[in-house]
């Protein structure tokens, strides 16, 4: 039976294949392409110690009758009841604090003894607050008021997010993503340049690139998962915008390249820091194309790989 550490190496040989052997044209449209849908967003979260001085006061005043809380009292209120969209900016949180249209809530009423403490409230929509009165909050007005803060945060914070478990969420939604449209493209690549043997004549050469079909589709998927989860994680990181985006879908390669200079001329190294980075432009500016731009170059590559392979059986050469 294998050690784990035979395993290890089982699995980071794979990943370094798939990495290496498909062309860059077929797996990076992919991941960029599952990054757009994705959507994943920047993760910051304001520490209540580094919210301004009139933040913290609002927090220690909002829903009582003109007594104030204790900075504890301040702090539960802040992590229980600001919505973790609005905490990834000081700008968020004061959408939700300082907004004379948004109400700290009861949901148990003050007039029924219903207490200040941040267990029994919430912000919501001060004319659904006035629609309450002096009555306990429903189910779905608890859910209304809550829904109605998420939209105010989310637009007041727009690509970052206060929410760990939501980042990492869409970080692996767009890693499957990935993995999905890679593993698809890189067997519409080899499909194309069958098709491209078979219109030639060459039925053998088209025999043998459907031969690689299956296994191209898992380093597809291999690779597109690998880039797709850097993309999203930079992104997380570092911002959502077309610089990250670029230097997610290239993170792979620079690993690859340093762990590998030792092994490489200085010359070889330097060509391939080049293409790295020309790699890097290329992403950026598709980024800034949106999908049009990413389907754009799986189209080309697709079309490309029919028109070479078409050249190639036309000319006898045989299957490289």
């Amino acid at each position: 039976m294998a050690s784990s550490t035979d395993r290890y190496a089982l699995v980071q040989n794979s990943i370094t294949t798939a990495l290496e052997e498909l062309p860059s044209s077929v797996v990076v449209p992919a991941a960029g392409l599952a990054s757009a849908i994705g959507g994943v967003e920047a993760y910051r979260q304001v520490a209540f110690e580094d919210l301004p001085a009139h933040v913290i006061q609002q927090l220690r005043t909002d829903g009582t009758r003109g007594e104030v809380r204790d900075l504890d009292g301040a702090r539960a209120e802040y992590e229980q009841n600001v919505p973790a969209e609005a905490k990834g900016s000081i700008e968020g949180v004061d959408a939700i604090t300082n907004d004379p249209d948004i109400h700290w809530m009861h949901q148990e009423p003050h007039a029924a003894g219903g207490s200040t403490d941040a267990d029994n409230g919430l912000y919501g929509p001060g004319d659904l607050n006035q629609a309450i009165g002096n009555r306990p909050m429903t189910a779905a007005e608890v859910a209304e008021a809550e829904a109605y803060t998420l939209e105010v945060a989310e637009q007041a914070t727009p690509g970052v997010t206060g929410d760990l478990s939501e980042v990492a969420g869409d970080t692996l939604e767009t890693g499957v993503l990935g993995g999905v449209m890679g593993c698809g493209l890189a067997a519409a690549h080899r499909y194309a340049q069958a098709q491209g043997f078979r219109d030639a004549g060459r039925h053998d050469l088209a025999a043998a690139a459907e031969n690689e079909m299956i296994a191209d589709a898992a380093k597809g998927a291999v690779n597109g998962v690998v880039r797709g989860t850097t993309v999203a994680v930079t992104q997380a990181v570092l911002g959502a915008n077309p610089l990250t985006a670029g230097i997610g879908l290239v993170a792979p390669d620079v690993v690859m390249l340093l762990s590998k200079k030792d092994q490489l001329s200085k010359k070889e190294y330097q060509q391939k820091s080049i293409e790295v980075v020309g790699k890097g432009a290329m992403a950026t500016v598709l980024v800034c194309a949106g999908p049009v731009g990413w389907l754009g170059l799986a189209g080309y590559s697709i079309f490309s790989a029919y028109g070479k392979a078409n050249q190639q059986g036309a000319s006898g050469r045989s299957l490289a």
